[in-house]
């Protein structure tokens, strides 16, 4: 009786962390098309396109092993392997050339991996006892279980991780000893949202790791991780936002205890339960590991939480020595951090630091006359929001587009870059300009892009103009005439859509499949620098975090940024809008030399005595607006 009520709370257990965990319970974009059974030996290795699997027949595969031996190795495009659900009994091995790939299930309690060996085994040994053993690079797991259920046997792991750039989101993996082997000496794995069970050591290996809002279940008192972190590597296992839990007759958990000298482990913001042993951490019988490991918290709460009591060779954190440990900081590695797309390929996390309440208050304390411009829908004004004008894997890019409601054959139109530092910031910030605009017969447009928290420069760029063509592509909805095309932007806009007007080299436009050009007519800048590294500039912090590096790491990405020192420029009429400081127009009056030169059509206007954000405040809005429409009716109609 004792033992059924033990499995019945487990059980009660698990779906509770289902409930609290799962991201979404059914397929993200299953794809809609009529499905057939493929015979995966007369196509291995030749498949680029999704798969479904499913054990009744209805997907490609039956068996995941199928889907996997059909998979061309080394895609030159993404794909999904969709897995319905069902208990797949199958011992699977992701090969090295295998990249690029995302295994999604429904959800973690219906699609379930399995596999039952064990190390004593036929003598197979530790690290062949895997239910999934994963070498390739660039891999997702979503809604997965992947257990091992040897039991209580030794070691029998559940997942084998050693390649790179791995992310497994609203995962199980369920185990005894060594239930997860998180591996490779120059390994980065993420692990968010997920939940991880075993006895002892069962969390182990040499991977950098971020585990990520994850609850972390110990089924016997023993030890939770067991790093080998190499010398040479700087992070290990790092635990965020986590929840230690434990079976009710657990009673001394150790964080950890180092498999190898130098192993490091760290946990941040941990809800810790009363099973973790009010010394934390074990040297493993080896008094020499404690001058070497790296075994650290910060910010940990709950019963476990005795940092008075925790060995003297262990670390407590302050929040700034915390901040180290940032997802960025994490995985920032020596090879690659991103994916096909060029996004970050960990995710991100969308910035807010710039927002229209946050600058007001900001500004009203020089400025107290100042109003936030609302957004204020006009009755001479269609509204078409949430455009996908770009998809990136599961990631879509959006655009509004606001049009005369009077009836004309086509009119010229305004692509509209928001400001935000290259990092934050918001397409509505645009929008009472967009509709102030579109009164005055415009076809205006707010973009979405990718910010540097998602993905680095060039993202923005291939990201504005492939806006602008897609607009040209569906210039008859809107009725645009694609020939009398401007882009604006403010602040950081004003420097994007300076960049993307004056371009038209492959390096700026990107790659796309929209048989349109990227070309505008015309460019306006509202105090967006025209060149980074420069007297009047005074770029820092968010411009190395979208270039990648500082000016000393990487000049000449700062200078291909610059439209100033653009070695192939397109030179287009521009109007330039600036507050009274001088670094937010850095670059402006030598750009206008070189237009004068060419005989291109400039204009300056200045507000003085005005903050940064002039353009979102009362005060200067309207003259702003009619300033940008006498330009464009001179440059456009």
């Amino acid at each position: 009786m004792e033992e059924m009520m033990k499995s019945i709370m487990k059980t009660a257990f698990f779906h509770l962390v289902l409930l609290v965990l799962a991201v979404g319970n059914s397929f993200s974009q299953v794809p809609n098309v009529e499905i057939k059974p493929l015979d995966s030996e007369k196509l291995k290795g030749k498949i680029e396109h999704d798969i479904v699997v499913a054990q009744d027949g209805s997907g490609h595969f039956k068996t995941i092993g199928e889907a996997l031996d059909a998979i061309r190795v080394y895609l030159p495009e993404p794909l999904t392997v969709y897995i319905k659900p069902g208990v797949y009994k199958e011992k699977l091995v992701i090969l090295g050339p295998v990249t690029n790939v995302t295994f999604e299930g429904e959800n973690p309690e219906n699609t379930i991996i399995t596999f039952d060996d064990y190390a004593a085994k036929d003598n197979m040994g530790t690290f062949e006892t895997y239910t999934l053993k994963v070498l390739g690079n660039s891999l997702t797991f979503k809604n997965l279980t992947i257990e091992n259920t040897a039991g209580n046997v030794g070691q029998a792991v559940a997942l084998h991780a050693e390649g790179d750039r791995l992310v497994f989101e609203n995962c199980r993996f369920l185990g005894n000893q060594d239930t997860m082997f998180a591996s490779g000496e120059n390994s980065r794995q993420l692990f968010r949202n997920c939940y991880i069970e075993g006895t002892t050591d069962f969390i182990f290996g040499s991977a950098t790791a971020l585990f990520d809002h994850c609850v972390i279940h110990s089924k016997s008192d023993s030890y939770i991780t067991a790093a080998s972190t190499p010398e040479w590597v700087e992070y290990g296992y790092v635990f965020k936002d986590c929840k230690l839990t434990a079976d009710p007759e657990v009673k001394k958990v150790y964080l950890g205890r180092p498999w190898r000298d130098f192993a490091k482990t760290v946990f941040i913001n941990t809800e810790m339960g009363a099973h973790i042993a009010p010394e934390g951490w074990h040297n493993w019988s080896r008094e020499n590991a404690e001058k070497t490991v790296f075994y650290a918290e910060s910010g940990s709460f709950g019963p476990g939480a005795n940092a008075e009591e925790r060995v003297g060779w262990s670390h407590q954190l302050n929040a700034e020595q915390a901040k180290e440990y940032h997802v960025y900081e994490v995985f920032a590695g020596k090879t690659k951090t991103v994916d096909f797309y060029r996004n970050r390929w960990y995710g991100y996390q969308k910035e807010g630091s710039y927002n229209l309440e946050d600058a007001w208050k900001k500004d009203v304390k020089n400025f107290p006359q100042i109003k936030p411009v609302a957004i204020q829908p006009s009755d001479s004004v269609t509204e078409s929001k949430g455009h996908v004008y770009k998809v990136l894997g599961n990631r879509e890019l959006k655009l509004d587009v606001f049009t005369p409601t009077q009836p004309e054959s086509l009119r010229p139109a305004i692509v509209m870059v928001h400001g935000g530092g290259w990092k934050s910031g918001d397409k509505k910030l645009q929008i009472p300009m967009a509709i102030a605009l579109a009164e005055r017969g415009y076809v205006t447009t707010v973009v979405e892009y990718r910010l540097s928290p998602e993905a680095q420069y060039p993202a923005a760029i291939h990201d504005v103009k492939e806006a602008i063509r897609w607009l040209k592509v569906h210039a008859n909805k809107f009725g645009i005439d694609t020939s009398q095309i401007a882009i604006s932007g403010s602040s950081a806009g004003g420097q994007i859509a300076t960049l993307v007007g004056m371009t038209k080299t492959l390096e700026y436009e990107g790659l796309t499949k929209l048989e349109a050009s990227s070309e505008v007519k015309a460019i306006i800048d509202m105090d967006g620098v025209l060149a980074f590294h420069h007297p009047e500039s005074a770029e820092g912090q968010v411009a190395s975090e979208w270039f990648g590096g500082t000016y000393d790491q990487k000049p000449e990405v700062w200078d291909a940024a610059s439209p100033l020192y653009l070695k192939n420029p397109t030179y287009k009429p521009m109007l330039f809008i600036n507050s009274q400081y001088p670094r937010f127009h850095a670059g402006r009056d030598e750009l206008i030399q070189l237009l004068d030169q060419k005989k291109v059509y400039s204009e300056v206007h200045t507000f003085p005595e005005t903050p940064h954000p002039f353009w979102l405040y009362d005060t200067w809005f309207e003259e702003t607006v009619k300033t940008m429409a006498n330009f464009l009716e001179k440059v456009l109609r």
